[in-house]
């Protein structure tokens, strides 16, 4: 059997895994979730990655979003508890990555690509970067910064201007809402920041 041909068996698996945890929970982020899987697929079909690997992370990466954090901290290592006590919107990822591992396949890209689709991280990967921008710019996100991102992306054929855009929106929200951002997430915008500001 190929890697091809078992990329697509598990994106089958992948789906009823989430489709069986996500039976009693809110429909309209599972409506997000397959929409982030699906312009993940199509960005991987634009930037040569493996399609099937996408759409798998798409449907993985918000697979904790409504489950006990307190319940399932065990886990987690303690360098990432005490990460995720300080930012409680990390859980998620970190957890939803394990759970792809343990229910899926143990696959350090996917994983990588599920645990950091938040803000990514410096010197992401083509997958990791698809995963973080589809989650901000799939067509179910109504927000005026995520329409404009989604222009940016489909559109203008532009990738990397549309993840600098989206972590200066998702900046700009932290620090209207009195949160503190995150130093990785504050260093991924460096790292954008730049490659926008050495194209001119």
């Amino acid at each position: 059997m190929s890697q091809m041909q078992s990329f697509k068996e598990l994106r089958i698996k992948a789906k009823n895994v989430l489709e069986e945890h996500y039976k009693d929970k809110n429909q309209k982020r599972l409506a997000h979730i397959y929409g982030v899987a699906e312009m993940a697929e199509f960005l991987a079909n634009r930037y040569g990655i493996d399609p099937d690997m996408a759409y798998i992370a798409g449907l993985m990466h918000d697979y904790s979003k409504y489950d006990n954090f307190d319940e399932l901290k065990y886990l987690l290592s303690d360098k990432d508890n005490k990460e995720c006590e300080k930012y409680p919107f990390l859980y998620h990822a970190y957890l939803s990555a394990i759970f792809f591992k343990k229910l899926v396949i143990d696959n350090d890209l996917i994983y990588n690509a599920i645990r950091y689709h938040v803000f990514g991280k410096v010197n992401m990967n083509m997958l990791e970067a698809i995963i973080m921008i589809s989650d901000f710019t799939e067509k179910n996100r109504t927000y005026p910064d995520c329409i404009r991102c989604r222009k940016i992306l489909v559109e203008d054929n532009d990738i990397d201007l549309a993840i600098y855009e989206s972590l200066l929106a998702t900046k700009r929200h932290c620090l209207e809402e009195g949160n503190e951002i995150h130093p990785e997430q504050a260093k991924v915008l460096e790292e954008y920041e730049e490659k926008i500001r050495s194209r001119k």
